[in-house]
């Protein structure tokens, strides 16, 4: 089972407490994956789903609002949840119907409070909803063939503290999130709660992963920082033992060649404490620069 699933499953283990949270949500579920179509010179308000979960949803959620119990049809691996009986005031309360005309629409009545905007949402993301499992990435999004429809939304996650952004696929209106902290906070709002913690989870891991690796990367490139400085050290001081003995040298600058000379291995730290007295770090590296110079300069 897919992640989306896991958490489409968990939402479906809680029913809104309030009938306006009820209808907002049965709102959500038919925006995103309804029709309204005239079949045999019938009208009918048509929502398919994959899951045979959410469409004993949908019948439970009319049952609710409308005392009604629309049939669950199974073609292939689609569910099909028509609702008939009472449709005008099916299509009026939910939002969907003014003046006689339908039109999916996030109805201002219908999503007035901020529990009925969550609700909403939750039931779009049921209806059109998708979220990438956690080990491969980060991505929330809830898509709609309706373009205003899909406009409200996102009007409406902005309200409740989310800011999706919106991207046009093919014939579809896809409002989306990246940012895994966002991701969590919506599902911890829709009370998806073990998907939510299972997304932070990975998240923690994938952190952690990355800084030890960003640590790693820093360490082996001043390893090799330390062995490219060391190695033009001595090439440096080969060349002036070889062309005028490091006697040529001032006497500090002498005790520095041959200690690096010696401990060709040693950092600076190390060629530091073998110094009589010992010197600084910096003290060392300002020795060896000038070594350099003088091996370039001869």
């Amino acid at each position: 089972m897919s992640f989306t699933m896991d958490v489409k499953n968990e939402l479906c283990n809680e029913f809104p407490s309030s009938r306006c949270c009820v209808r907002a949500h049965l709102a959500g579920i038919a925006g995103f994956c309804g029709a309204y179509i005239n079949e045999r010179g019938k009208k009918i308000l048509r929502m398919r789903t994959e899951s045979e979960i959410i469409a004993q949803r949908i019948v439970a959620l009319a049952a609710e609002l409308f005392d009604i119990e629309p049939d669950i049809e199974k073609t292939g691996k689609i569910y099909s949840v028509d609702i008939i009986e009472n449709l005008s005031r099916v299509l009026t309360e939910l939002g969907f119907m003014q003046n006689g005309v339908v039109k999916f629409l996030a109805d201002p009545f219908v999503v007035h409070d901020e529990c009925c905007k969550a609700s909403f949402v939750s039931g779009a993301f049921l209806g059109g909803g998708y979220v990438k499992t956690p080990k491969n990435g980060y991505h929330f999004e809830i898509k709609t063939h309706y373009r205003d429809l899909s406009r409200n939304l996102s009007e409406i996650m902005a309200d409740i503290g989310f800011e999706p952004k919106s991207v046009t696929r093919k014939s579809e209106y896809v409002s989306y999130i990246k940012q895994s902290d966002v991701i969590c906070d919506i599902l911890g709002l829709f009370g998806a709660t073990d998907s939510m913690f299972e997304l932070c989870n990975v998240k923690i891991f994938n952190d952690m992963k990355n800084k030890v690796t960003r640590r790693a990367n820093c360490d082996i490139a001043n390893i090799n920082k330390s062995v490219a400085a060391a190695a033009e050290q001595l090439s440096a001081i080969n060349k002036i033992k070889s062309k005028m003995g490091l006697g040529a040298l001032p006497p500090v600058l002498e005790e520095m060649a041959r200690l690096r000379l010696e401990n060709p291995d040693a950092n600076l730290k190390e060629l530091g404490d073998l110094v009589n007295p010992p010197i600084s770090k910096s003290g060392v590296n300002h020795r060896l620069k000038k070594i350099i110079k003088f091996s370039e300069e001869m």
